[in-house]
């Protein structure tokens, strides 16, 4: 199917590009509650919500164009951080994934384009400092390492350059959990961290590599290998 799609798009698009993007994100995660009693008895419990710290991604995109359409699939590598500020020590949250978008685009005017479509997520495990496994937490944090996501955004671009500005929106909520922290460590024992949806607003730069139209779609390909021809945007 996706074979058939992709001859489709190519028999009847207007213009190929391939390109490469880098840049921030900030990642959305939950609450953490400190049960106050597991580590004197009567203290009250104690909430920590996280600190966003810049995360990272980077990747490449092949734009399929239409005249003012644009589908266009990527495939990026992220990571993502943040921090709790526990009484005794910080403790950094940490995930990266492998996200593969496929976004339709539509440009309102030059050069600005606005673009809607899923993304697919493949995680690896979450990170928190301090987290032990005991008798009452396996370790953790737990969190699927399969997701879906609705993206939109907008893009700016000027010549072989552009800016890309994006919010992914998860429908699902992760699950509170139970999580055993070093006490000696980070001053706090039983925790739960309260479910979220996770989140994330980007932004990146791109640029364009290579470039073409339909009635030079051979030369495209070919004289990528080829020293006599160069087929780079402009």
């Amino acid at each position: 199917m996706a074979m058939c799609l992709l001859t489709s798009w190519f028999s009847i698009s207007q213009e190929f590009t391939l390109g490469a993007r880098g840049g921030f994100n900030h990642y959305t995660i939950g609450d953490i509650n400190s049960r106050g009693g597991s580590i004197e008895v009567g203290k009250p419990n104690e909430l920590f919500s996280p600190k966003k710290e810049l995360g990272t991604q980077f990747g490449a995109f092949l734009n399929i164009e239409f005249g003012k359409l644009l589908i266009r699939p990527e495939i990026n590598f992220s990571s993502s951080k943040n921090k709790y500020d526990f009484p005794d020590n910080d403790a950094f949250w940490k995930r990266s994934r492998i996200d593969v978008p496929i976004l339709l685009g539509y440009e309102v005017f030059d050069p600005i384009t606005i673009y809607i479509g899923p993304g697919f997520n493949f995680f690896k495990d979450a990170t928190l400092d301090g987290v032990q496994v005991t008798s009452y937490s396996d370790g953790g944090p737990d969190l699927e390492n399969t997701a879906m996501h609705l993206n939109f955004g907008v893009m700016v671009r000027v010549s072989r350059f552009g800016i890309d500005l994006r919010y992914e929106m998860n429908s699902k909520e992760t699950e509170e959990e139970l999580l055993d922290i070093v006490k000696s460590q980070y001053g706090v024992n039983l925790v739960d961290i309260r479910s979220y949806k996770p989140n994330i607003l980007s932004l990146s730069i791109f640029i364009d590599i290579l470039k073409t139209d339909k009635d030079d779609i051979g030369g495209f390909f070919t004289g990528i290998f080829k020293s006599n021809n160069c087929y780079c945007p402009y």
